[in-house]
């Protein structure tokens, strides 16, 4: 098997990262994506809406680490390709000098991150899958970019749905908080499903039935498997909420009774 640096783009397929780039707006996707993305708003028109929340969330969560938490360096699993408003750039208007270590094993987005990358000093992309911690923590670009003595920023932002299996992803989040020292920070946004039943279950039920079938292991969670991944750390305020429920009212753009309850976010210390 190819390393991830070296696989090949398959046109024929399509790929999350490019279809969540198509919802943010971007041009970096193909016809199998826009078609994906069509059928998509047609039963959630606020996706993309949503999708562009996820990244203001994002935003906010980043500087209140470097503000709040200290934070100067950041391991971003996951990443996808870049857009507008990458992690880098966003960290860096708070600290110049804060360093992000980006990671994921799409091909298309090693390729764009690596080239967007390349004459960068304190920001890097790494090819590697992240739910492999050892291979991670010891890819050499993390290694040189990140000081695990020191408190880190891990971000999981929209990613985990990926992954079908619950209990592998609590392992492998235990493994990168066991990797970093108390002081460092996990900022986490995942797809709800309730499945109970309401009328929100049957809402998302619908939405992943359709992503699930261009990808098939994805997994929406209810509130207590996403609560899962983040035991034993420190909630910030407000929380393990919705979108509609992070921004205080004169700052949300989203329907509190629309899509934004489809995604729940939180951003957590680890004691």
């Amino acid at each position: 098997m190819p390393e991830p640096e070296h696989a090949m783009i398959d046109l024929e397929q399509p790929s999350q990262a490019r279809l969540y780039d198509l919802f943010l707006g971007g041009k970096n996707n193909f016809e199998v994506e826009r078609q994906l993305f069509q059928e998509l708003v047609k039963i959630a028109p606020e996706a993309p809406e949503l999708a562009r929340e996820n990244r203001r969330w994002l935003a906010e969560v980043v500087g209140r680490m470097i503000t709040d938490g200290g934070i100067g360096q950041f391991l971003d699993l996951g990443a996808g390709l870049p857009t507008r408003r990458n992690t880098h750039e966003i960290a860096a208007e708070a600290d110049p000098l804060a360093t992000v270590v980006y990671v994921d094993n799409d091909p298309t987005a090693i390729s764009h991150g690596q080239a967007l990358l390349a004459d960068d000093r304190t920001s890097f992309f790494a090819g590697a899958d992240l739910t492999d911690p050892a291979a991670v923590l010891g890819h050499p670009v993390v290694t040189a970019a990140l000081d695990l003595n020191r408190p880190v920023g891990i971000i999981l932002g929209l990613v985990l749905h990926a992954i079908p299996d619950t209990d592998r992803i609590e392992r492998v989040i235990a493994e990168y908080l066991a990797a970093v020292p108390s002081g460092s920070y996990l900022a986490l946004s995942h797809p709800l499903n309730p499945r109970d039943g309401s009328r929100l279950a049957e809402f998302s039920t619908a939405v992943e039935d359709k992503v699930r079938e261009a990808f098939p292991q994805v997994m929406f969670r209810t509130r207590h498997e996403i609560a899962g991944f983040i035991a034993g750390l420190d909630l910030d305020k407000p929380g393990l909420v919705d979108l509609a429920v992070w921004w205080p009212g004169a700052d949300q753009h989203l329907s509190p009774t629309g899509a934004a309850q489809l995604l729940l976010v939180a951003l957590a210390r680890k004691p």
